[in-house]
């Protein structure tokens, strides 16, 4: 049996076989309602989409050959079995071309022999059409029909006829401003298909129910999936699309299979994924670093005709599916072989997340972020290039990858995705960390460095690698080991040791004991309190202080052995420092003597003015100057007599410790006592040389605990 080329027109008279019959075209009852109008997301981008295609060869002469359409022919009656969506749709363009430019009824009559069988109501909507011609002028078209005296008002409950009327509006808005177009349809054949009877292959009502067993609108994977099969068509042979067919049906739908929802669909699954690698492609191939987010769009930009990289991308999607089915089989496994965590594993690679499954996280998750991009195109590249990366390398240099994106965060942005995305392979690939290029920001050049030198460093030292790992793979330090240092290496045991044992409060106590161990620019600065020991320990070229912290972590590691109590070296090296007779009482002695109340709560710190010794600082709200901040000192003593004045707050309006009818603020070198807004009292704090020789929190107890008993402060 034999396709036959015709258009919509000549259509009737490839049916009729008796001259003696009038063609008809009629939808059958078994078939669905028109659904190209439908007001659905989905159905408005493959409206939009055929309708270009149709504007395309109408108005713009670009000639196009449509699928097949399958029908029973009988006694000079089409009944549709498959295209009668596209056949509808060109019915109704038809029409509206012929009633715009006013054609004869003897050229256009065959409008008449087509109809509706599915409800009575669609096939009366039909009848009243044909003999109907609207207001042009209007912008909707739909409404000049529905205030029409023959629009029955049970029309709007039949899903065909309203699904018409949107269609019809399409079709005003898309060609209301174009001439000539019925000689470009019908006299030029600008818009073709092959017509394929099918009343030799078996009851017509049988093939049907077979060719449409769903009986549900088609799912946004399945359209996708045909506008694929489109556009491969138009670039590979037959028995390539075939292959690729095939793989759609069966190889990637077992793949993804495990991975379906609780309705049992993997259709988002591989959507997901689809747009991922679309997404790689895009930000290697295109100018615009936004990727295009519709998946259709993306089929025409990047796997269309129009492309002149699409024969390679479409390979390259092609193996990046293929490469999770064989020889891997089970993703899982992969995954669990190379990945860990938690606890440290050998010959693995922690992964700082809840899911190692990278890939699984892709199939799931709607918004999958850059760094996950830049981990899983990593493992597509090994996958891609299996039989000439061993796993061990692999393992080593997934490493260095992980590394980099976590030290580089500031970096990994959509702009810069072309040469992450190009650096990440040459690490994969060849184990080569590429130098930076002018003017095309990559990962973090001091990272790079660290993982050149950590490189050279397992070359020379295999038998230490692992300790080298497990120090990387830490909590605090994730890939960046700088703050200890290959020359350091040996106390990386340590290090582990010491924030088991200890808390992290103590830890920061023991280090601003050792030195000004702060990390900060411009008088802004931060300890390791609360959950700044990411910042504290990974160099950032927006702070100044890092030898510092550096230096002060190895004093401390070196300060102990490991079989030693550590809680009690440290609490040692507190109260040795506290009790020195020489330690400055400046802000570190505050910081280290009251740290309980600052590692509670706050932001950073700013120093006020040129203040060396710190006394006119503010503790920070949301590391910024503006808002509610605190005088540190004032913040330290509303915490240490709060419980006894019963304080609720600290902080009002004017900014000072207010209790009772009194108001309490602290300066570089004295307290200041207010009385009703006035002051009363200014009191000393000792100093020599500018710096505090008393505790000035210690005073500051005093003068409240006088005010509350009315004791003179003279």
């Amino acid at each position: 049996m034999k396709g036959i080329k015709c258009t919509f027109v000549n259509l009737f008279d490839c049916i009729i076989e008796d001259k003696n019959l009038e063609a008809l075209i009629e939808i059958p009852r078994i078939q669905r309602d028109y659904a190209q109008g439908r007001l659905e997301d989905d159905v408005k981008r493959i409206r939009d989409k055929f309708l270009d295609t149709l504007f395309a060869a109408v108005a713009k002469g670009k000639h196009i050959i449509m699928d097949f359409i399958y029908g029973d022919i009988k006694n000079g009656k089409l009944i549709p079995l498959d295209g009668q969506q596209r056949l509808t749709t060109l019915f109704l363009l038809h029409w509206y071309i012929a009633k715009k430019e006013n054609i004869d009824s003897l050229k256009c009559g065959f409008l008449s022999r087509f109809t509706y069988d599915t409800r009575n109501s669609s096939k009366a909507f039909c009848g009243k059409l044909i003999n109907f011609t609207p207001d042009f002028k209007k912008e909707k078209i739909s409404g000049n029909i529905i205030d029409q005296s023959w629009y029955s008002y049970d029309w709007k409950n039949d899903p065909t006829v309203q699904a018409m009327l949107v269609m019809i509006d399409a079709i005003h808005e898309k060609f209301k401003s174009e001439n000539n177009l019925w000689n470009s349809l019908v006299d030029k054949k600008s818009v073709s298909f092959y017509f394929l009877p099918v009343n030799e292959m078996g009851d017509s009502e049988e093939l049907y129910i077979k060719m449409n067993s769903r009986g549900k609108p088609l799912t946004t994977y399945e359209i996708f999936k045909a506008e694929f099969e489109r556009n491969i068509k138009q670039i590979f042979p037959r028995n390539i699309c075939l292959e690729i067919n095939k793989k759609f049906d069966k190889t990637w739908t077992d793949m993804l299979f495990p991975y379906r929802g609780d309705d049992g669909i993997i259709d988002d699954k591989f959507i997901n994924y689809f747009v991922f690698i679309s997404d790689i492609i895009w930000y290697q191939i295109k100018d615009n670093y936004t990727p295009e987010k519709d998946v259709f769009k993306l089929i025409d930009l990047l796997y269309g005709k129009e492309c002149d990289k699409a024969k390679e991308n479409i390979e390259y999607m092609e193996k990046s599916f293929d490469c999770w089915c064989e020889p891997i089989n089970k993703i899982d496994t992969f995954f669990d072989n190379c990945f860990y965590k938690d606890i440290y594993v050998k010959n693995k690679v922690r992964l700082f997340q809840k899911e190692i499954n990278i890939l699984k996280e892709c199939f799931t998750d709607k918004i999958f972020p850059l760094t996950r991009y830049l981990m899983l195109y990593s493992i597509n590249t090994y996958l891609l290039e299996k039989n000439r990366i061993t796993e061990s390398d692999f393992i080593k240099r997934i490493r260095i990858v992980r590394n980099l994106i976590l030290n580089t965060a500031d970096e990994i942005r959509k702009e810069n995705m072309k040469t992450l995305l190009l650096e990440t392979k040459s690490i994969i690939i060849n184990g080569t960390i590429l130098p930076m290029e002018s003017g095309s920001p990559g990962f973090s050049e001091f990272q790079k460095d660290e993982e050149r030198k950590k490189t050279d460093w397992v070359g020379k030292n295999p038998e230490s690698a692992e300790i080298l790992y497990n120090l990387e793979d830490h909590e605090l330090l994730q890939g960046s080991i700088a703050i200890v240092g290959l020359e350091n290496i040996d106390n990386s045991g340590k290090f582990r040791l010491l924030f088991e044992k200890c808390s992290k409060s103590f830890v920061d106590r023991a280090m601003l004991s050792i030195n000004d161990s702060v990390q900060g620019r411009n008088g802004k600065f931060f300890t390791g309190s609360r959950n700044n020991w990411d910042k504290l320990f990974h160099h950032s070229n927006q702070r100044d202080g890092f030898e510092k912290v550096k230096e002060a972590l190895n004093k401390l590691l070196r300060s102990f052995n490991e079989d030693d109590d550590i809680e009690g070296k440290l609490s040692e090296l507190i109260k040795n420092y506290l009790n020195n007779k020489d330690t400055k009482k400046d802000w570190r002695y505050y910081f280290v003597k009251y740290h309980e109340h600052l590692n509670k709560s706050g932001d950073g710190y700013y120093i006020m003015g040129e203040n060396n010794y710190g006394y006119n600082m503010v503790k920070l709200n949301k590391v910024m100057l503006s808002g509610y901040n605190w005088n540190l000192y004032l913040y330290l003593l509303y915490k240490e007599v709060k419980e006894k004045v019963n304080l609720d707050n600290y902080y009002n309006d004017n900014g000072k410790l207010n209790f009772n009818e009194y108001s309490l603020d602290c300066f570089s070198d004295k307290y200041v006592v207010y009385k009703d807004g006035k002051i009363i009292h200014d009191i000393p704090i000792l100093q020599e040389n500018g710096i505090d020789i008393e505790d000035r929190i210690e005073k500051g107890k005093e003068i409240i605990e006088k005010l509350i008993k009315n004791e003179s402060l003279n």
